[in-house]
Protein backbone atom coordinates (compact mmCIF):
# COMPACT_ATOMS: atom_id res chain seq x y z
CA UNK A 1 0.00 0.00 0.00
CA UNK A 2 0.89 3.51 -0.80
CA UNK A 3 2.33 5.45 2.61
CA UNK A 4 1.07 8.64 1.01
CA UNK A 5 -2.04 7.84 -0.19
CA UNK A 6 -3.12 7.21 3.63
CA UNK A 7 -1.30 10.63 4.09
CA UNK A 8 -3.65 12.13 1.73
CA UNK A 9 -6.60 10.11 3.20
CA UNK A 10 -5.68 12.04 6.62
CA UNK A 11 -5.25 15.82 5.21
CA UNK A 12 -8.49 15.40 4.29
CA UNK A 13 -10.24 14.49 8.04
CA UNK A 14 -9.48 18.14 9.90
CA UNK A 15 -12.63 18.96 7.43
CA UNK A 16 -14.73 16.49 9.07
CA UNK A 17 -15.21 14.88 12.59
CA UNK A 18 -12.43 11.19 12.13
CA UNK A 19 -14.84 8.30 13.71
CA UNK A 20 -13.96 7.57 17.37
CA UNK A 21 -11.71 5.02 16.50
CA UNK A 22 -9.26 7.06 14.58
CA UNK A 23 -6.86 9.07 15.45
CA UNK A 24 -3.00 9.92 14.24
CA UNK A 25 -0.35 11.81 15.54
CA UNK A 26 1.60 14.60 13.93
CA UNK A 27 5.22 16.39 15.02
CA UNK A 28 7.84 18.32 14.09
CA UNK A 29 10.43 17.75 16.54
CA UNK A 30 11.72 14.40 18.08
CA UNK A 31 10.41 13.83 21.34
CA UNK A 32 10.02 11.34 24.51
CA UNK A 33 6.91 10.46 26.26
CA UNK A 34 6.75 8.09 29.38
CA UNK A 35 3.89 6.74 30.67
CA UNK A 36 1.71 6.50 27.56
CA UNK A 37 -1.04 4.40 28.37
CA UNK A 38 -4.26 3.61 25.95
CA UNK A 39 -7.22 3.31 26.88
CA UNK A 40 -8.29 0.65 24.46
CA UNK A 41 -6.50 -2.19 22.40
CA UNK A 42 -4.81 -0.32 19.65
CA UNK A 43 -3.01 -0.70 16.13
CA UNK A 44 -0.46 2.07 15.42
CA UNK A 45 0.71 2.40 11.58
CA UNK A 46 3.71 4.68 11.34
CA UNK A 47 3.73 6.87 8.18
CA UNK A 48 6.66 9.31 8.45
CA UNK A 49 9.17 9.52 10.82
CA UNK A 50 10.05 6.45 13.34
CA UNK A 51 8.73 5.50 16.75
CA UNK A 52 10.30 3.51 18.93
CA UNK A 53 8.86 2.39 22.07
CA UNK A 54 10.14 1.17 25.12
CA UNK A 55 8.49 -1.70 27.66
CA UNK A 56 11.12 -2.12 30.52
CA UNK A 57 14.22 -4.05 28.80
CA UNK A 58 11.98 -4.59 25.76
CA UNK A 59 12.22 -2.05 22.34
CA UNK A 60 10.18 -1.35 19.39
CA UNK A 61 11.59 -0.16 16.37
CA UNK A 62 8.99 1.19 14.28
CA UNK A 63 10.51 3.02 11.15
CA UNK A 64 7.64 4.40 8.14
CA UNK A 65 5.52 1.35 6.83
CA UNK A 66 5.31 -0.45 10.78
CA UNK A 67 2.44 -1.73 11.82
CA UNK A 68 2.19 -2.98 15.62
CA UNK A 69 -0.23 -3.58 17.95
CA UNK A 70 -0.31 -1.81 21.00
CA UNK A 71 -2.13 -3.80 24.22
CA UNK A 72 -4.38 -1.76 26.29
CA UNK A 73 -3.77 -0.39 29.51
CA UNK A 74 0.11 -1.05 28.42
CA UNK A 75 2.22 2.02 30.15
CA UNK A 76 4.84 3.21 27.77
CA UNK A 77 8.07 5.04 27.04
CA UNK A 78 7.91 6.57 23.25
CA UNK A 79 10.03 8.48 21.05
CA UNK A 80 8.51 9.82 17.86
CA UNK A 81 11.00 11.38 15.51
CA UNK A 82 10.36 12.93 12.02
CA UNK A 83 11.56 12.07 8.96
CA UNK A 84 15.12 13.73 8.08
CA UNK A 85 14.16 14.44 4.65
CA UNK A 86 10.64 15.63 5.47
CA UNK A 87 11.11 16.88 8.74
CA UNK A 88 7.49 15.14 9.67
CA UNK A 89 6.65 12.10 12.07
CA UNK A 90 3.07 11.02 11.38
CA UNK A 91 1.40 7.66 12.77
CA UNK A 92 -2.29 6.41 12.36
CA UNK A 93 -3.76 5.21 15.16
CA UNK A 94 -6.93 2.34 15.25
CA UNK A 95 -8.57 1.65 18.64
CA UNK A 96 -10.35 -1.62 18.90
CA UNK A 97 -13.27 -2.37 21.69
CA UNK A 98 -13.42 -5.37 23.77
CA UNK A 99 -16.25 -7.01 22.19
CA UNK A 100 -14.26 -6.64 18.58
CA UNK A 101 -11.65 -8.39 19.72
CA UNK A 102 -13.67 -10.97 21.57
CA UNK A 103 -15.41 -11.98 18.51
CA UNK A 104 -12.01 -12.32 16.39
CA UNK A 105 -10.08 -13.96 19.21
CA UNK A 106 -12.86 -16.74 19.37
CA UNK A 107 -11.48 -17.49 15.85
CA UNK A 108 -7.67 -17.82 16.66
CA UNK A 109 -6.19 -20.36 17.34
CA UNK A 110 -5.16 -20.18 20.99
CA UNK A 111 -1.39 -19.20 21.62
CA UNK A 112 -0.54 -18.54 25.22
CA UNK A 113 3.28 -17.48 25.41
CA UNK A 114 4.95 -16.54 28.23
CA UNK A 115 5.97 -12.89 27.21
CA UNK A 116 5.25 -10.92 24.92
CA UNK A 117 8.56 -8.40 24.30
CA UNK A 118 7.50 -5.24 22.17
CA UNK A 119 9.52 -6.66 19.02
CA UNK A 120 6.58 -8.95 18.52
CA UNK A 121 4.04 -6.34 18.45
CA UNK A 122 5.01 -5.76 14.81
CA UNK A 123 2.29 -7.23 12.51
CA UNK A 124 3.72 -8.34 9.12
CA UNK A 125 1.69 -6.26 6.49
CA UNK A 126 0.64 -8.37 3.27
CA UNK A 127 -1.84 -6.98 0.53
CA UNK A 128 -4.94 -8.36 1.76
CA UNK A 129 -4.34 -6.56 5.00
CA UNK A 130 -3.43 -3.14 3.43
CA UNK A 131 -6.75 -3.49 1.12
CA UNK A 132 -8.92 -3.93 4.21
CA UNK A 133 -6.79 -0.96 5.38
CA UNK A 134 -7.55 1.44 2.69
CA UNK A 135 -10.80 0.24 2.30
CA UNK A 136 -11.52 1.28 5.97
CA UNK A 137 -10.33 4.68 5.46
CA UNK A 138 -12.17 5.53 2.32
CA UNK A 139 -15.67 4.38 4.06
CA UNK A 140 -14.51 6.16 7.26
CA UNK A 141 -14.31 9.07 4.96
CA UNK A 142 -17.32 8.46 2.61
CA UNK A 143 -19.84 7.44 5.54
CA UNK A 144 -18.00 8.40 8.50
CA UNK A 145 -21.81 8.21 10.67
CA UNK A 146 -22.36 5.32 9.84
CA UNK A 147 -21.21 2.96 12.80
CA UNK A 148 -22.40 -0.57 11.32
CA UNK A 149 -20.33 -0.24 7.98
CA UNK A 150 -17.52 1.45 9.81
CA UNK A 151 -17.73 -1.34 12.30
CA UNK A 152 -17.24 -4.33 9.73
CA UNK A 153 -14.26 -2.88 7.97
CA UNK A 154 -12.88 -2.34 11.21
CA UNK A 155 -13.74 -5.86 12.42
CA UNK A 156 -12.45 -7.09 8.73
CA UNK A 157 -9.15 -5.33 9.15
CA UNK A 158 -8.35 -7.05 12.74
CA UNK A 159 -9.13 -10.51 11.48
CA UNK A 160 -6.85 -10.37 9.23
CA UNK A 161 -4.43 -8.37 11.33
CA UNK A 162 -5.13 -11.12 14.15
CA UNK A 163 -3.74 -13.63 11.50
CA UNK A 164 -0.80 -12.65 11.24
CA UNK A 165 -0.21 -11.49 15.17
CA UNK A 166 1.86 -14.66 16.79
CA UNK A 167 0.47 -12.75 20.76
CA UNK A 168 -3.13 -11.98 19.61
CA UNK A 169 -4.59 -13.89 22.65
CA UNK A 170 -2.38 -11.83 25.03
CA UNK A 171 -3.27 -8.62 23.06
CA UNK A 172 -7.00 -9.94 24.10
CA UNK A 173 -5.98 -10.48 27.35
CA UNK A 174 -5.20 -7.28 28.02
CA UNK A 175 -8.40 -6.05 26.59
CA UNK A 176 -10.72 -7.79 28.79
CA UNK A 177 -8.86 -6.93 32.13
CA UNK A 178 -11.03 -5.09 34.45
CA UNK A 179 -8.73 -2.07 34.56
CA UNK A 180 -8.82 -1.79 30.37
CA UNK A 181 -12.67 -1.96 31.02
CA UNK A 182 -12.87 0.85 33.31
CA UNK A 183 -10.56 2.69 31.67
CA UNK A 184 -12.57 2.12 27.74
CA UNK A 185 -15.72 3.12 29.81
CA UNK A 186 -14.29 6.01 31.44
CA UNK A 187 -12.85 7.11 27.51
CA UNK A 188 -16.79 7.66 26.59
CA UNK A 189 -16.38 10.72 29.53
CA UNK A 190 -13.29 11.73 30.95
CA UNK A 191 -14.57 14.31 32.58
CA UNK A 192 -17.68 12.64 34.52
CA UNK A 193 -17.26 12.26 38.56
CA UNK A 194 -17.16 8.19 37.60
CA UNK A 195 -17.46 6.55 40.85
CA UNK A 196 -17.05 2.02 42.18
CA UNK A 197 -20.60 1.99 42.56
CA UNK A 198 -21.30 3.84 38.79
CA UNK A 199 -18.63 1.89 37.24
CA UNK A 200 -19.13 -1.63 38.39
CA UNK A 201 -23.25 -0.98 37.73
CA UNK A 202 -22.25 -0.20 34.31
CA UNK A 203 -19.83 -3.40 33.87
CA UNK A 204 -21.82 -5.95 35.92
CA UNK A 205 -20.10 -5.92 38.76
CA UNK A 206 -20.37 -4.79 42.41
CA UNK A 207 -18.68 -2.01 43.78
CA UNK A 208 -16.79 -4.23 46.14
CA UNK A 209 -16.04 -6.56 43.54
CA UNK A 210 -14.78 -3.91 41.10
CA UNK A 211 -12.32 -2.89 43.75
CA UNK A 212 -11.11 -6.74 44.03
CA UNK A 213 -10.72 -7.26 40.17
CA UNK A 214 -8.79 -4.05 40.77
CA UNK A 215 -6.29 -4.66 43.11
CA UNK A 216 -5.71 -8.03 42.13
CA UNK A 217 -4.55 -6.25 38.87
CA UNK A 218 -2.55 -4.01 41.22
CA UNK A 219 -4.40 -1.17 40.27
CA UNK A 220 -7.45 1.10 41.46
CA UNK A 221 -10.03 2.88 40.01
CA UNK A 222 -8.54 6.45 40.55
CA UNK A 223 -5.31 5.21 39.12
CA UNK A 224 -7.67 4.13 35.97
CA UNK A 225 -9.30 7.52 35.46
CA UNK A 226 -6.35 9.18 36.02
CA UNK A 227 -4.62 7.75 33.64
CA UNK A 228 -7.48 7.88 31.22
CA UNK A 229 -7.72 11.50 31.64
CA UNK A 230 -3.80 12.61 31.12
CA UNK A 231 -3.87 10.70 28.17
CA UNK A 232 -7.06 11.69 26.89
CA UNK A 233 -5.18 15.28 27.20
CA UNK A 234 -2.15 14.06 25.57
CA UNK A 235 -4.67 13.29 22.58
CA UNK A 236 -5.98 16.29 22.03
CA UNK A 237 -2.85 18.60 22.38
CA UNK A 238 -0.95 16.22 19.69
CA UNK A 239 -4.23 17.64 17.65
CA UNK A 240 -3.38 21.25 18.69
CA UNK A 241 -6.33 21.86 20.70
CA UNK A 242 -5.06 24.90 23.64
CA UNK A 243 -4.22 23.88 26.79
CA UNK A 244 -7.09 25.29 28.91
CA UNK A 245 -9.52 23.38 26.44
CA UNK A 246 -7.41 19.99 26.83
CA UNK A 247 -7.90 20.17 30.40
CA UNK A 248 -11.94 20.86 30.58
CA UNK A 249 -12.16 18.07 28.46
CA UNK A 250 -10.10 15.62 30.23
CA UNK A 251 -12.13 16.40 33.57
CA UNK A 252 -9.67 19.10 34.75
CA UNK A 253 -11.78 22.49 35.85
CA UNK A 254 -7.73 24.00 36.56
CA UNK A 255 -4.96 24.37 33.29
CA UNK A 256 -2.45 24.52 36.23
CA UNK A 257 -3.76 21.67 38.12
CA UNK A 258 -3.53 19.75 34.63
CA UNK A 259 -0.44 20.64 33.53
CA UNK A 260 1.04 19.70 37.17
CA UNK A 261 -0.47 16.43 36.53
CA UNK A 262 0.69 16.38 32.65
CA UNK A 263 4.46 17.09 33.01
CA UNK A 264 4.78 14.50 36.53
CA UNK A 265 2.96 11.46 34.31
CA UNK A 266 4.62 12.28 30.64
CA UNK A 267 7.90 14.24 31.12
CA UNK A 268 6.46 16.94 29.09
CA UNK A 269 4.67 20.07 29.86
CA UNK A 270 1.54 20.75 27.92
CA UNK A 271 2.71 23.81 26.46
CA UNK A 272 5.92 21.44 24.70
CA UNK A 273 3.76 18.82 23.17
CA UNK A 274 1.66 21.59 21.81
CA UNK A 275 4.76 22.89 20.12
CA UNK A 276 6.00 20.01 18.81
CA UNK A 277 2.75 18.96 17.25
CA UNK A 278 2.32 19.76 13.85
CA UNK A 279 -0.52 21.24 11.84
CA UNK A 280 -3.14 19.19 9.73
Amino acid sequence: MDLARILTALRRFPGQTPPPFLGWVRALEHHRLRAVTLARSAAVLVLEGRKTVYLGEGILKAPAGALFLLPAQTGVVVENAPDPAGGRYTALCLEFREEMIARVAAHVPPSQPAAAPPASWIVPRNEALDAALAHLLDMALACPDDARVLDLCLESLLTLIAGRCAFFSLFWSAASSWRARCAGLAATDPGRAWTCSEMGGRLGVSERGLRRHLEAEGTSLRRVLRDVRLNTGLNLLQGGLPVGEAAFRSGYSSASRFAARFREQFGMSPSDVLRVAAPG
